[in-house]
């Protein structure tokens, strides 16, 4: 999940915004795939319920923990989604023995790692040897006892807490400030799927709301190629919504002609109008 200051507004790509809403849409959608059939829906659905109960009780951090078992079901009867991409298995470029070890947030980062690494060619480094190697060695200032991704487990277990807590109120407060908004969706990704977040924007209280969703959506494309749909973008005022087609939880790597095309749009480049 991504969330970018980028001066004059905010992006939040396949972000966490609405736990509540997001644990709602994996079991419908993993249904609507044949991922799942109606013994993990029904199974999925009184987890989410539970969390909703959980979140309504003020109850985080075993909301946090029936978030894991969730996914531990969704895992079992889907055998072995990707969270990240729907449309694969979780072990599709990650060792299936290392994935079913970890739990949440860990294999979260593990996944992230493998990724950076697979797509960056055969001889690429991973990120954890590139932090803790080269640059480790040309700052000459972190201590011997201190490791690049060391702190991952400590600091999430640290916001256990946090982790389930919605944000629609902060992303209502910055529309009304006249911040620009803009929120990217991978279409396959499920973690924090299109679905979930299509849900939780329809919560907003913004005052333009109503006349954001009766937008009209506008095709993207790769360049000048109109050959093949690559996506869609909806915006009224200060709001933006991408949808990018193809793509899962790691948007820019899935589809990296269109999103750039999208970066030069929200950071208003003006070499934009080029690609």
């Amino acid at each position: 999940m991504l969330y970018g200051v980028l001066g004059t507004g905010v992006a939040l790509g396949d972000s966490w915004i609405s736990p509540e809403d997001f644990v709602f849409s994996w079991g419908p959608l993993l249904k609507d795939v044949s991922r799942i059939d109606n013994n993990g829906l029904n199974q999925s659905n009184s987890l989410a319920l539970k969390i909703q109960q959980q979140l309504a009780e003020g109850k985080y951090e075993d909301a946090t923990q029936t978030w894991r078992d969730l996914e531990d079901v969704i895992l079992e009867h889907s055998n072995d989604v990707d969270f990240y991409n729907f449309m694969l298995d979780a072990g599709n470029g990650v060792p299936t023995s290392t994935t079913k070890k970890l739990k949440g947030v860990e294999k979260y980062l593990t996944y992230l790692r493998i990724k950076f690494s697979s797509t960056n060619g055969a001889s690429a480094v991973d990120l954890d040897s590139f932090m803790n190697g080269p640059i480790r060695e040309k700052l000459q200032t972190i201590p011997k006892n201190v490791t690049w991704g060391g702190q991952d487990g400590i600091v999430f277990d640290a916001l256990v807490g946090d982790f389930m807590k919605p944000r629609i109120k902060e992303v209502d407060e910055l529309l009304n400030k006249g911040v620009n908004v803009t929120i990217y969706n991978g279409q396959i990704d499920l973690i924090c799927s299109t679905k979930g977040a299509e849900a939780w924007l329809d919560k907003l209280k913004w005052y333009d709301l109503q006349n954001y969703l009766s937008s009209p959506r506008a095709p993207l494309y790769c360049g000048r190629d109109e050959t093949t749909t690559k996506g869609f973008m909806s915006s009224y005022k200060n709001l933006f919504f991408y949808w990018i087609l193809g793509a899962g939880h790691f948007v820019p790597v899935d589809q990296p002609c269109v999103s750039l095309q999208m970066v030069g749009s929200i950071t208003r480049s003006p070499s934009n109008s080029t690609y």
